[in-house]
């Protein structure tokens, strides 16, 4: 089963605990405070666009799990569409169904 939403909370805590910084220092480093990345890590909140930049700024492997993520469900998508299409994609008249 996948929890997509559950891939960056996760991502945020493991990058933070690789570096040994603590919420307080991370936060410090995003000018948010510690409560803020709290809710970050547990899912009550998510980080805007801008926290999100400068997060991967900081953190770059954040970037590469979310993106290993996305390549990965979209894998698994080809595979679903094939399977409910026996075999053929859901496009019509594309030439793709092979």
């Amino acid at each position: 089963m996948l929890n997509t939403p559950l891939l960056l909370p996760k991502a945020i805590r493991e990058s933070r605990q690789k570096r040994h910084w603590t919420q307080t220092e991370l936060a410090q480093q995003l000018q948010v405070s510690q409560g803020t990345i709290s809710f970050w890590e547990r899912n009550i909140e998510s980080p805007s666009v801008d926290h999100m930049i400068e997060l991967i700024k900081l953190m770059p492997e954040i970037f590469e799990k979310l993106a290993q993520q996305e390549a990965d469900i979209l894998s698994r998508l080809y595979q679903l569409e094939r399977a409910v299409y026996e075999g053929r994609c859901s496009c019509q008249g594309c030439g793709c169904s092979g």
